[in-house]
């Protein structure tokens, strides 16, 4: 028995040790693997911004490796012996393709994260679609409450899959998807547009982006406790802007929008950059901004003191449906960006 006494003594020492509210954190799980854009170097980065806040537990969820082998250059044109040798090592390079594929396919399958352990989800996932199994417990769990914070490309995938179109409002769309998706000025409120609508129509009316270039966000519902405190407008560091998304706005509440000017390739017209919807229980954020490519160098559009501010209140508020963290120290102005590494920002208590 004082065997017994002396270990419960010292489990209640070593509860009393662990920092105030330790076991009180928010649990999250950052889902990637696949992505057009850099997502080993993204979610580095998201984890670190919400670990430095203090108030989460982060996990991460990495899909099953893919076929490695890098597909074969294109031959200049007009090069009739490079086209020939080109084609045949396409051919291999399919071949060997699927065979990896058929190999790994159980792997696939069965890659099913235990989505009832966590709170809430950071999407970084642009790729493959998930197997049934995936998406079925992954759609449960948002049904049911658990949230989701869907960040840049995470919008581009699963064009077929209706329970994510209706989670994420609207995404990076071919043309003919559902409706294109735009900002009313006057209202702030999202809009359905008709390709009449638009004003710039040389690069057709599938969802893209112009120039990378830091752009003003603009607030659309500052009594949302994501963006409570923010300021009305301010200046993200360079990005990209995503425009001419598609999909419904009849559920879609934007958060904030930003302007997409034709001189850096944009539609002249506001675009939705951070919006949320609900889905059943759950309550779905997404934001277009925090585009990193592989090789880049800079790191402006994540390490923005903005969008690592929306990423983290989003994240809380999605798993919580409130919103504690105060606005960091060197939030950007309406004139000067401001990129701070995440373990050097200064979260305000």
């Amino acid at each position: 028995m004082k065997t017994l006494h002396k270990l419960g003594l010292v489990c209640l020492l070593a509860l009393l040790a662990l920092p105030l509210g330790a076991a009180e954190k928010i649990r999250v799980l950052i889902i990637d693997g696949r992505n057009n854009h850099d997502w080993v170097r993204t979610t580095e980065s998201c984890k670190a911004t919400l670990e430095a806040t203090g108030l989460f537990k982060v996990d991460v969820s990495t899909a099953p490796a893919a076929f490695a082998k890098p597909r074969p250059g294109k031959p200049k044109a007009g090069d009739a012996a490079a086209k020939k040798a080109f084609d045949a090592a396409m051919k291999e390079w399919n071949a060997e393709e699927s065979a990896f594929n058929k190999d790994h396919a159980a792997e696939w399958e069965q890659w099913v994260p235990k989505f009832s352990d966590y709170q809430v989800v950071v999407n970084n996932y642009n790729g493959q679609e998930w197997g049934g199994a995936m998406k079925d417990a992954f759609t449960e769990f948002v049904l049911n409450g658990g949230g989701l914070v869907n960040v840049h490309a995470a919008n581009n995938a699963f064009a077929g899959w209706d329970n994510f179109n209706e989670m994420i409002c609207a995404g990076w769309r071919g043309a003919t998807f559902g409706n294109r998706i735009a900002v009313d000025d006057k209202t702030g409120h999202a809009v359905a547009l008709v390709d009449a609508d638009e004003k710039i129509t040389t690069k057709g009316f599938g969802s893209g982006h112009g120039a990378k270039h830091a752009y003003t966000l603009k607030t659309r519902d500052a009594t949302h406790p994501i963006m409570q405190g923010l300021p009305a407008e301010w200046l993200h560091a360079t990005d990209e802007l995503y425009g001419r998304m598609r999909g419904s706005a009849d559920h879609m509440h934007v958060l904030s929008s930003s302007y997409s000017k034709p001189e850096a390739g944009g539609t002249d017209m506001h675009e939705p950059m951070v919006w949320y919807a609900p889905f059943n229980k759950g309550r779905v954020v997404t934001t277009s901004m925090g585009h990193l490519w592989v090789g880049d160098t800079s790191f402006d559009a994540l390490h923005c003191v903005g969008f690592q501010t929306i990423l983290a209140r989003s994240t809380e508020w999605a798993a919580t449906g409130k919103v504690t963290l105060p606005v960091p120290e060197g939030f950007p102005t309406l004139d000067k960006t401001s990129v701070i590494e995440p373990s050097k920002v200064v979260w305000k208590k």
